[in-house]
């Protein structure tokens, strides 16, 4: 799963420290998150979304699914 960390972030001007230091981890696991070498648990996923204001679906770069009109048998 592609993790848009880097955009979102960037996009509310703040930094990697500032996302470690609220969520509890290094800067460095920030830094490795965002360059797709290290994974992260659901429960940090969800902090950080909720520190930066955005749905986990934004975060995971995943977009909102096309409707599709029900047909009639």
């Amino acid at each position: 799963m592609e993790i848009r960390l880097k955009d979102v972030r960037e996009s509310r001007n703040v930094s990697q420290k500032d996302v470690a230091q609220h969520i509890g981890v290094s800067q460095q696991f920030i830094s490795r998150v965002e360059r797709g070498t290290k994974d992260m648990s659901f429960s940090l996923a969800t902090e950080i979304a909720d520190y930066l204001n955005v749905s986990l679906d934004e975060l995971a770069g995943r977009q909102k699914p096309e409707i599709n009109p029900k047909t009639e048998s």
